[in-house]
């Protein structure tokens, strides 16, 4: 199935250059969006899948969606009940958080989300690495990815726990113009009718975009934040009253 193109999504240009940088460098720590309903939030981050890359493979790098009502064993792990019941045989099912590894895992509606599940993604997301206990099976595996979280606030807060493991929040509002609502109607129309004749014509500049991450990834390691910025950085954060500095690290 494919996603909406990045570059054919209209507006939401802070929430797009977001998940550029993440896509550039994603130790800033995830991003969490929140806004209406209605306003494309979904569709941007799944948008976002295409411009993931796995440095150490090669190729596209994993895109997790976590669904709302999912079962601890389902996004921990498990034992295989298929192995275990046919062949008898204890192994390992590997949960949605081990899935994620190298690339991006999506929780839509995170607000929502159970807090000790939450709790479990948390560890994940902050250490790196995850210990999946189930059942007699005992392993240890990486779990680097980005966090990245959906929200609709009037359906209820976020808990400060959650919300503080964000390198980057926006809020995106639904505020565009005539023209843009014209052609926002008519790309995805355009989506529906024919998903990949839109993606033909956003070809080239997927292409571009793509190209453009993969210089910026490459020069990443040349950049360097002088004094004068971290002091601008700093008033920003205390101007703002952001708790703690993760967002200035970010």
């Amino acid at each position: 199935m494919r996603n909406f193109p990045f570059t054919a999504i209209v507006g939401l240009e802070q929430a797009k250059r977001s998940l550029i940088y993440h896509a550039i460098d994603p130790r800033i720590g995830g991003v969490l969006f929140t806004g209406d309903r209605g306003c494309a939030k979904s569709t941007l981050v799944r948008s976002f899948a295409d411009l993931l890359q796995d440095d150490d493979h090669g190729g596209r790098a994993p895109f997790v969606e976590v669904p709302l009502g999912v079962t601890e064993d389902r996004l921990l792990g498990s034992v295989d009940p298929e192995r275990l019941t046919e062949k008898g045989e204890w192994s390992e099912r590997i949960g949605l958080i081990e899935q994620a590894d190298g690339g991006a895992l999506y929780v839509d509606e995170i607000n929502l989300f159970p807090d000790q599940l939450a709790d479990c993604l948390l560890d994940a997301a902050a250490t790196g690495e995850y210990r999946m206990e189930r059942d007699g099976i005992c392993r240890h595996t990486t779990s680097r990815f980005i966090l990245v979280g959906t929200m609709n606030p009037d359906e209820g807060d976020l808990r400060p726990q959650l919300s503080d493991r964000f390198g980057h929040t926006v809020t995106i509002h639904s505020d565009f113009s005539v023209d843009e609502r014209i052609e926002i109607v008519e790309r995805r129309l355009w989506f529906e009718e024919s998903a990949d004749s839109l993606a033909e014509a956003f070809e080239s500049s997927q292409r571009e975009l793509g190209e453009n991450l993969d210089r910026a990834r490459s020069r990443l390691h040349e950049v360097r934040v002088d004094r004068e910025q971290k002091r601008r950085i700093a008033q920003d954060a205390k101007a703002l009253e952001l708790e703690g500095l993760r967002r200035e690290l970010a």
